[in-house]
């Protein structure tokens, strides 16, 4: 059979689950410390997370995390990045949520400029932060998919 011929029999098949499966087990895993690899430091606490996972997720870790040649690293983040900002930001890397509040807003877009969170646009800060200021964000626009 030719190359080209082959080629013509292939066929593709993408699974709509199979990443947010994947992301689950991960999770499941960091929260179980099963397979973590590096200990991130924030202030007084330590979360164990996947080197991959926040290397994809973010320029700060990827940087820190290819830069190590020992077995699990110990990441003691800037002083800039607090556990108020900073946990949000792991659960959103494992989970693709970002849950926020009123009060830590500030700090979770502080900790995500710092760390260079990817997919976390300027832009939903940019939007969500004078909503918050002006208390204009209701339950009714949270029900329509106006996640927070």
């Amino acid at each position: 059979m030719s190359l080209q011929a082959a080629r013509m029999s292939m066929f593709t098949f993408q699974s709509a689950v199979h990443s947010a499966h994947v992301l689950q087990c991960l999770n499941d895993q960091r929260q179980q410390d099963v397979l973590c690899d590096v200990t991130v430091v924030v202030g007084n606490r330590s979360f164990r997370a996947h080197c991959s996972v926040l290397a994809s997720c973010s320029e700060y870790f990827h940087s820190k995390v290819t830069s190590f040649t020992g077995q699990n690293p110990i990441i003691t983040l800037p002083e800039e990045v607090t556990v108020e900002g900073f946990e949000p930001l792991l659960q959103f890397a494992y989970t693709s949520k970002l849950l926020f509040t009123k009060e830590n807003i500030h700090a979770v877009h502080s900790s995500a400029e710092v760390l260079g969170f990817q997919d976390l646009e300027s832009a939903c800060f940019d939007f969500l932060i004078p909503k918050f200021s002006e208390g204009k964000i209701t339950s009714q626009e949270n029900k329509h998919g106006k996640n927070l």
